[in-house]
């Protein structure tokens, strides 16, 4: 099967996402005033979600679903320890059920992230601490949501950041 590649451009509080063709297939985002909380509009000009993070979860909402909360999962005890005892754990896996579909994110120590559709591996984003990012994904029933994917992968890479007031 053939993996379509995405790549995510920052600039100006916007993630945009082009598909293989250079073509923009969706934007994300980020206002300062909501640092928790991104916006996803896909290309169709029908598909918006929030996308924001809460205590121990990330919450999806929009229209074409009902809220959803994700459950962050952490690491066991010992599994992943953070380089600086202070540092909170860091969020390595949450599932999104959407349209029947459960799509797993999942992160690993080194910032890599792997998708999963079903229990199947669909996909991967790399180069997530850089300033242009990629997302493949091997399904097409995942393109539709590379947005949303992307927003969660977001999300899950910051929580265990410190912000320091």
């Amino acid at each position: 099967m053939r993996k379509m590649r995405f790549v995510i451009k920052y600039g100006m509080e916007k993630y945009r996402i082009y598909d293989e063709s250079k073509h923009l297939a969706g934007i994300v985002e980020r206002r300062l005033s909501t640092n928790n909380q991104l916006t996803v509009n896909c290309m169709d000009h029908k598909t918006a979600y929030t996308v924001s993070r809460g205590d121990g979860e990330i919450i999806i909402s929009g229209e074409e679903v009902k809220t959803l909360h994700c459950r962050l999962q952490y690491p066991a005890d010992n599994q992943y320890t953070q380089t600086a005892y202070w540092r909170p754990p860091m969020a390595v896996q949450t599932d999104i059920v959407i349209r029947g579909n459960r799509v797993t994110v999942r992160q690993s120590r080194n910032r890599r992230f792997q998708i999963f559709l079903n229990g199947k591996k669909a996909g991967e984003m790399d180069h997530m601490m850089s300033v242009s990012k990629e997302l493949f994904l091997e399904n097409d029933i995942l393109k539709q949501y590379s947005g949303l994917i992307f927003a969660v992968g977001i999300l899950m890479l910051h929580d265990d950041d410190i912000e320091i007031l």
